[in-house]
């Protein structure tokens, strides 16, 4: 299985590459910061401890708003993470976010034996909307799926801005922490769900800010879709209504149940903002299914959008398939009794525990 580019990091690569035996995980996300911390001991991966703080207090401004936090501000709110959490670890791995980075999957015409790798940069620009002397670009050729005899072959192209790259590596060395190899969120991503007898797998990872469709084909990535609408807008729409603070919104949407009261109001907000960008996510879907003749095996749910209660039920009616919500923790082991407590939380940790488990490349 394949999840990551292997040359476009290199540069934040420390050099002693060996494996640790305590790593931390990373996602600094939009609306708040997840750290998952795992050991190993003999052959067995331990979850030690995971935490998560919201960064609106950072920028001044309201829990669960999305947020562009200085740099100081970022190393303070990940100075309290970790603290917080009591993480120990001293090798982390933090992730890109998709909005710093560039990633897409085109096709090129040539033949089985061409040098694409000229062409690819060429092709690239018209996908990259800045300079490709501002980003570190790298990809990989796909191998083919399904029936497909015509001389066409796919490309994945990923390009991260450099001054992204440059501030995750001050970030780290702030923290006093040595990186493995970083990597960008959808490749945590797709670690922490996929399993060695996936075939296509389609991940909807709803988030603060964003909603993004991965679909991957053997643990590699064929197809990703964006959409700007996310949890932030949903909490707006619920101050709105029902004419309340931001936070205030933000307390009732995550404490929301059949029972409480404007339930239908929230509820609402909810679909509203999530139909257009699932509705997408749906078409992709079946576009991609037609083209390769391969049915998407599963439906795996990921973000902080969808622990909301009816968000399972409504995309599996949306979808007309089963859909499961993620849970990166099956893949290493914890005491009995905090398996409700993670079972309810993993989704918001899929990428910090996908990012943990990089350098021991665990899938299932």
């Amino acid at each position: 299985m394949g999840f990551g580019l292997t040359k476009l990091f290199s540069k934040l690569h420390t050099e002693d590459l060996s494996t640790p035996k305590q790593v931390v995980g990373i996602d600094l996300g939009s609306s708040s910061v997840k750290v998952v911390e795992i050991q190993q001991q003999e052959d067995v991966l331990i979850l030690k401890t995971y935490g998560e703080l919201q960064l609106g207090p950072y920028a001044q401004t309201d829990l669960g708003k999305a947020t562009k936090l200085s740099t100081e501000q970022q190393t303070e709110a990940l100075v309290d993470v970790l603290r917080e959490s009591k993480v120990t670890a001293k090798s982390g791995v933090m992730t890109l976010q998709l909005s710093t980075s560039f990633v897409t999957v085109f096709s090129i015409a040539a033949s089985e034996k061409e040098d694409i790798g000229p062409r690819v940069r060429v092709e690239a620009r018209k996908y990259i909307p800045i300079p490709l002397s501002d980003v570190t670009l790298d990809w990989s050729e796909l191998p083919p799926i399904g029936e497909n005899d015509s001389p066409v072959r796919e490309v994945l192209v990923a390009a991260v801005q450099n001054e992204a790259r440059a501030e995750t590596f001050s970030l780290l060395q702030a923290l006093q922490m040595s990186s493995q190899p970083t990597e960008i969120e959808l490749f945590s991503t797709l670690r922490a769900v996929s399993k060695t007898d996936d075939k296509s797998i389609a991940i909807i990872d709803l988030g603060a800010q964003t909603s993004k469709l991965y679909i991957a084909h053997e643990g590699i990535v064929r197809k990703i879709h964006r959409v700007f609408a996310g949890g932030s807008q949903v909490t707006q729409r619920i101050a709105d209504q029902l004419q309340i603070k931001f936070e205030d919104a933000e307390n009732q949407k995550r404490n929301y149940t059949q029972e409480v009261s404007h339930a239908q109001e929230i509820k609402r907000a909810v679909t509203i903002t999530f139909e257009r960008p699932l509705q997408e996510f749906k078409r992709v879907i079946d576009q991609y299914q037609i083209r390769t003749g391969i049915d998407v095996s599963r439906i795996i749910i990921s973000g902080g959008s969808s622990a909301f209660v009816d968000m399972k039920g409504y995309i599996e009616y949306l979808f007309n398939k089963p859909v499961e919500k993620a849970n990166p923790f099956e893949k290493i082991a914890y005491p009995a009794f905090m398996e409700d407590t993670l079972k309810e939380i993993a989704p918001t940790f899929t990428v910090a525990l996908g990012a943990a488990l990089r350098p021991f490349e665990i899938f299932e």
